[in-house]
């Protein structure tokens, strides 16, 4: 059986642009991805995984032009690469970066997701 493997870029810019709004699974499948990845990498690059797949799910919440169910649903699981990021807070330098993120994210979601519609 042939597998056919998806570039991870591919399935980022489905993800941002709500291509996939009808297939969760393809968003769990690339947080799944990401984290298996990041097992197999260093831990540079992984905390740099992590901050690219936190950026692609919160550049998705903050993107008016993507379907709303998708962006709640970005924002219901960004907690996973931000929870990832949190083991890497070592120095106090790190904690202050990873409280920056935890901000922009409560800031940005507010303002952009305050415009449900009822």
């Amino acid at each position: 059986m042939t597998s056919h493997i998806v570039p991870f870029s591919v399935i980022e810019q489905t993800i941002k642009r709500g291509m996939a709004a009808d297939s969760p699974k393809v968003l769990f499948q690339y947080l799944d991805t990401s984290e298996a990845y990041a097992e197999q990498i260093g831990i540079s690059d992984a905390y740099d995984l992590f901050k690219r797949v936190y950026q692609v799910l919160l550049e998705t919440v903050c993107d008016a032009s993507v379907p709303m169910h998708w962006r709640e649903l970005c924002l219901d699981t960004i907690h996973r690469p931000l929870m990832q990021l949190k083991r890497f807070v070592i120095t106090e330098q790190d904690a202050l970066e990873y409280f920056r993120l935890e901000h922009e994210l409560r800031a940005l979601s507010h303002y952009f997701m305050s415009s449900k519609q009822s």
